[in-house]
């Protein structure tokens, strides 16, 4: 079993600050991890600045922990683009939250979500090299942002 995300301020800075730097252990770098990344990012930064350092610090790490960024594997454009879109829309649904509740609800509320990307692309998305690579907006529903 994982080690459970951070409850407190100080633990979630902690979190971030290890991630940041390439100290998390891999293990602890889970989907739900990304998720709730994402949202520390986009309540603290907003949608386009929480978009470029998910990029940044997502390439960064994989490195770290001895991934690699091809077109085939690590960083991917469109996935991340769209998490991001999508915990923006949340965040101005849920705009009185703070950092640490808000992140622990995106988790709760998009964690279990498995076919999510199903839902916007009509095609495997994480597969292509394209949208690994740059941005592809969805082609089955529309993001509001």
């Amino acid at each position: 079993m994982h080690d459970p995300l951070p409850s407190e301020e100080s633990a979630l800075t902690a979190f971030i600050a290890a991630f940041e730097d390439g100290t998390l252990p891999k293990a602890r770098w889970t989907h739900a991890a990304h998720i709730f990344t994402g949202a520390c990012y986009v309540h603290a930064l907003g949608e386009p600045a929480a978009i470029d350092r998910m990029r940044t610090r997502v390439s960064a790490y994989n490195l770290a922990v001895g991934g690699q960024n091809t077109p085939t594997s690590g960083y991917h454009e469109t996935v991340t683009v769209l998490w991001i879109k999508l915990l923006s829309q949340f965040r101005r649904e849920h705009p009185t939250l703070a950092r640490v509740p808000f992140a622990t609800f995106c988790v709760e509320h998009f964690a279990p979500q498995r076919d999510l990307l199903r839902r916007y692309y009509d095609y495997d998305v994480v597969a292509s090299p394209e949208a690994r690579r740059a941005w592809h907006p969805p082609t089955l529903q529309s993001l509001d942002s």
